[in-house]
């Protein structure tokens, strides 16, 4: 028995961490304020940022890991309770503990359904979830002296009378989520979420049409006549901003297969930007690496569009085009890419010739500073934010 109580309360204090981790991610995703993809995105099936952008990562608004977070940190508090039987009926608490472990269960094989089914990317972290509310619950229903039905009528007929504590905590529940996700969103500052995601809806379908000539450097998702909205970012990998909206961007795309993302460079070096006054040539030289790349092999590109901004702060130090070709080198050679043929082709006057023309469809529809989001052709602001992403989808596909 007091090993597998022991095994449930290890299953309860890893859920609550991973939890607390999704938590925190997804607000930090939502709000633009990620940095780095999350520690469990290792493929672009298994992709929990992704998960995270879907419309089934929430309930009442709430996230599920919020959710998950609370039931977690009260079924750990339940079970030590009756363990340490600081409580004047430790086995009938014992009971109540089953019953919220098995529906941390239920909730568990329902989620496991959806994301089977309905979604196109899986979570790890979440799948390690799922198999620990299992553990939990099957550990657990061994530490009870009774089987849980001898007394379930009697414990239902108690719950107003002997068991007033267990109501409360479980009544408590929703207040505690709804704290937290306030807590939250206080934190990341979201005072007015609802009435920016209204403004720029409503400055984006104010916004004239744009005819994108250029061909983009990068392309994911279905044809233009196939998608429920086009998202045309244009970015420089030495901003920062541009590499908070690389997260949110790719998470969006990857959660909506009916999504087209394309990507346009605009680098802001006046080398090869007739728009920008100052010039290095870093920011052109490192723009040329997505051509190159994707010249290698399809896909090539988008993981060279990870890796430059992954590796941004090197780039930010780097003062000559020597230095950032021994950056370059090492990070074709990860990607198990030809060095040589690699620096010819960022030789090349047409790679250069393509970054120019991107630079400069980027000038005529007006692009201020990066990055910039258009959707539709139509210029969205505020769109590296996730709640503007979603609202733009819908409201393109209730125009279909």
């Amino acid at each position: 028995m007091k090993t597998r109580v022991q095994i449930s309360l290890l299953g309860c204090a890893l859920s609550f961490l991973i939890h607390l981790y999704l938590s925190s991610h997804y607000y930090a995703l939502k709000f633009g304020y990620a940095s780095a993809q999350s520690l469990c995105n290792v493929s672009e099936k298994f992709n929990c940022d992704a998960a995270s952008a879907s419309a089934y990562s929430a309930l009442f608004g709430i996230p599920l890991s919020v959710w998950g977070m609370i039931v977690n940190g009260l079924l750990f508090a339940m079970i030590l309770l009756a363990w340490l039987e600081w409580s004047e009926y430790p086995e009938r608490l014992r009971r109540w503990s089953l019953l919220l472990s098995g529906l941390s269960l239920f909730t568990s094989l329902i989620m496991a359904g959806i994301s089977v089914f309905l979604v196109s990317n899986y979570c790890l972290f979440c799948i390690a979830l799922y198999v620990l509310s299992g553990l939990i619950f099957f550990a657990y229903s061994g530490s009870l002296r009774e089987p849980f039905w001898m007394h379930f009528k009697e414990d239902l007929s108690k719950v107003w009378i002997e068991s007033r504590s267990i109501l409360a905590s479980f009544i408590a529940i929703p207040i505690a989520a709804t704290l937290v996700h306030k807590i939250y969103m206080q934190n990341y500052g979201d005072s007015s979420i609802n009435q920016i995601v209204d403004e720029s809806i409503a400055d984006w379908e104010a916004s004239p049409k744009h005819e994108f000539i250029a061909q983009p450097a990068l392309v994911t998702g279905p044809s233009n006549d196939r998608a429920a909205m086009v998202i045309s970012e244009f970015a420089d990998f030495r901003c920062g901003h541009c590499k908070r909206a690389s997260v949110t961007l790719d998470a969006f795309a990857s959660a909506h297969p009916d999504i087209r993302f394309e990507f346009y460079n605009f680098p802001l070096d006046g080398a090869c930007n007739e728009k920008i006054k100052s010039s290095d040539g870093i920011s052109c030289r490192v723009a040329a690496t997505l051509l190159c790349a994707e010249n290698q092999g399809s896909g090539k590109g988008w993981q060279m569009h990870k890796a430059m901004f992954a590796k941004q702060e090197e780039l930010l130090r780097i003062a000559s085009s020597a230095q950032l070709d021994l950056l370059l080198a090492s990070e074709v050679a990860q990607l198990g890419m030809n060095w040589e043929s690699f620096s010819r082709c960022l030789s090349d006057p047409s790679i250069m010739d393509t970054i120019k023309a991107q630079a400069k469809q980027g000038s005529l529809v007006n692009v201020q500073g990066t990055p910039t989001v258009f959707a539709n052709g139509r210029l969205l602001p505020r769109g590296q934010l996730l709640p503007v992403l979603q609202a733009a989808r819908q409201r393109a596909l209730s125009l279909k």
